[in-house]
């Protein structure tokens, strides 16, 4: 058991300092028949300025300009962020005109490039006064703890009387910790730096969250993998908190570790005998821990198109009970129930449709998930069917027979799921929030659809109308209903949240290009839907500055395609659009923002006209063979535009993601910890 989490040796030498970043050292373990090694993919820093001046080149600290190449090549076809059926790779056409390269190369050029992430400014954090840390403590418990219960509520209540005095005399004193032990303190900082997240970001809470993490890091003991199921949940803490910020490796491999390590505990199977005290509560929480785990690894392996950690089918152990602690620590008492699972076909029966617990956000959360993970394995295996073989006419057929009947099944599954949510009278966080619950509705038909999308057969390289019709009405109702909860501070910001929105907006865009007998009304609501999403996405990137390229991108996109589409519509497109050039998407990228923001309020010109049919310019994209052949010769930036490096391992994830593929990262603000590990 000790050897399978024995660290790697050498595996950073010659790396330098900035590399090393803290739970590296954690993933450069051997964990069974798993390999875990971090990708250390180096992420570009960018101050406000740089947002400001988005074609600028960015700067180290010493002022020199930083410009680290790609040190290699790689293939897309070999990448697991780049597969058909992942959902992204019909948007590649959105890249194919040459005159728009031409005119962006500059901007591509960029998105070529990886670069550092400098030291972070945010210093550790002490531990705060009694008084401030019940509010933060509170803060976890009525946000993240809602939605993530791997806790129980009455231990993180218990650590923080632990932490701190009870005298009323002494609540404005601040704890010294000196009585408790490292796991403790470790574990109370990260509560601390996951429950200011909310809080420091609606100015209520002088501390910056990061600095609660770094003070973590410093208690974080040697044996901190052989505690068995608190292990799991420290894991579980710094996954969580790796949403929000970057902690200095890959949150998809973490959770692979803590997968891992539940499968070893045995907390994927059902206990062949029950605890010999009889209490629920405790399988209860193993449960909790293991689903916790299985969410947050469907979340990230359908996020970055990578394998989960365990199958469905090797899931024996059943759902937790949808109860609050307390009712369970009566029933273990009382006696009556066998074990947990006969409580919970007991309670399940009684329960009434507006009926909730602590548990029933976690559950929604889990079904969700589930179905996730259903869409996920459907997809992946049509994908290796398919591949690159030619296809007969009855066999286009067929596969595209088989690929509607999934949608079909999958799209009702997951109306199913959206009717079976908690309907909490008073919501009191996000999670319990009717509009939470209709965002990832239609986020997860957007996934569904771009899927198949993908994988259905495709006549000249275009997809079929009534496939691009929903994935329009898909993506503009994710744009709508995220802008909407984003603009009254409901959700924040986070680099899955950003890929959310940002794939959401290609897919509009592409949408938009192929599709030649839209509405005029249509049109107008596409169109205000990316200009939406592009002003949310800069609100965005000024606390993601390392995404400010992707922003750019999306811009001259836009600019690009809008402009075609306005064009369009008027009656005497058709005899001047070859004369219409675009002078802000001709200059570098540090003008293409200020050339273009006053465009993004204004009314799209010529749009109550009637549409033109049949329209000689129409489609704007054609990917038919010669666009094919146009992507042949330009492999190498099609690796750098459509893996998941674009926005992929270092954008996330983030989770949800929100868990973007922002689940790589080389932080090196926590270098010097777990070298001892």
């Amino acid at each position: 058991m000790l050897a399978m989490y024995e660290k790697r040796p050498g595996l950073f030498n010659g790396e330098p300092e900035r590399q090393r970043a803290s739970f590296s050292g954690v993933l450069s373990l051997q964990t069974g028949v798993i390999d875990i090694e971090p990708a250390m993919h180096d992420t570009e820093y960018h101050s406000p300025e740089d947002f400001r001046n988005l074609g600028s080149k960015p700067q180290n600290s010493s002022g020199r300009a930083v410009e680290h190449e790609n040190e290699s090549d790689s293939d897309t076809s070999q990448s697991p962020n780049y597969t058909e059926g992942s959902g992204i790779s019909f948007m590649s056409f959105l890249f194919t005109d040459p005159r728009w390269r031409e005119q962006n190369q500059k901007l591509l050029h960029n998105l070529s490039k990886r670069a550092t992430i400098l030291e972070t400014s945010v210093q550790q954090n002490s531990l705060p006064s009694a008084q401030e840390a019940l509010v933060v403590f509170n803060s976890y418990l009525g946000t993240s703890h809602v939605q993530n219960p791997f806790l129980l509520r009455r231990y993180v209540q218990g650590l923080y009387q632990a932490l701190f005095p009870e005298k009323p005399e002494d609540q404005h004193g601040r704890a010294s910790g000196s009585q408790a032990s490292e796991h403790q303190l470790f574990r109370a900082f990260m509560i601390l730096a996951i429950g200011a997240i909310p809080l420091y970001r609606n100015g209520k809470h002088q501390y910056h969250p990061y600095g609660y993490f770094l003070a973590a890091l410093e208690h974080l003991e040697a044996g901190f993998l052989l505690r068995g199921l608190e292990s799991i949940q420290d894991i579980l803490l710094v996954s969580r908190f790796g949403i929000y910020y970057h902690i200095g490796t890959s949150i998809w491999e973490l959770i692979q570790l803590s997968t891992r390590m539940c499968i070893e505990q045995g907390l994927h199977r059902c206990r062949t005998s029950k605890s010999l005290d009889g209490h629920l509560l405790e399988e209860q929480l193993r449960r909790r821990v293991f689903w916790q785990c299985y969410m947050l690894d469907r979340y990230t392996s359908v996020m970055l198109d990578r394998p989960p950690a365990i199958s469905d089918k090797d899931i024996q152990v059943g759902l937790p009970a949808d109860a609050d602690d307390e009712e369970l620590d009566l029933a273990g008492q009382s006696g009556v129930f066998a074990d947990l699972d006969s409580f919970y076909r007991i309670s399940t029966a009684q329960l009434g449709s507006t009926h909730t617990t602590e548990t029933s956000v976690f559950l929604v959360c889990l079904r969700l998930r589930q179905v996730t993970s259903k869409i996920h394995t459907k997809f992946q295996q049509k994908a290796k069917g398919t591949g690159e073989q030619t296809m007969s006419q009855i066999d286009m057929a067929t596969a595209s027979g088989k690929i509607y009947l999934d949608l079909d099944e999958l799209l009702n599954e997951l109306d199913s799921w959206r009717n079976s949510a908690p309907i909490f009278t008073n919501p009191k966080c996000l999670y319990e929030r009717q509009e939470w619950y209709d965002l990832l509705l239609m986020r997860e038909r957007l996934l569904i659809i771009r899927k198949a999308i993908d994988l259905v057969p495709k006549r000249k390289n275009v997809p079929p109308r009534d496939l691009l019709s929903i994935c329009l009405e898909y993506s503009v109702g994710t744009i709508s209903s995220f802008c909407a909860m984003f603009d009254q501070g409901l959700v924040t910001y986070t680099r899955s949240y950003f890929q959310t929105l940002f794939t959401a907006g290609l897919s509009v865009m592409f949408c938009v290009s192929v599709v030649e007998d839209l509405d005029v009304q249509t049109i107008k609501s596409a169109s205000e839907a990316v200009k939406k999403s592009e002003k949310t996405l800069k609100l965005m990137v000024q606390e993601l500055p390392d995404s400010v390229h992707y922003v750019a991108l999306y811009e001259a996109l836009r600019a690009d395609i809008l402009r075609k589409t306005k064009s369009l519509q008027r009656p005497d497109a058709a005899h001047t659009e070859q004369h219409i050039h675009s002078t802000a998407i001709n200059q570098d990228t540090d003008d293409v923002q200020h050339q273009h923001h006053g465009s993004m309020d204004t009314g799209i010109p010529g749009v109550h006209d009637p549409p033109i049919q049949h329209n000689p310019l129409w489609p704007i994209l054609t990917p038919d063979e010669t666009a094919n052949e146009f992507q042949m010769h330009e492999t190498a930036m099609e690796n750098q535009l459509l893996s998941w490096d674009i926005f992929g391992d270092n954008v996330f994830w983030s989770m949800e993601a929100g868990m973007l593929g922002e689940y790589v990262y080389g932080s090196s603000a926590a270098s010097q910890f777990l070298n001892d590990i």
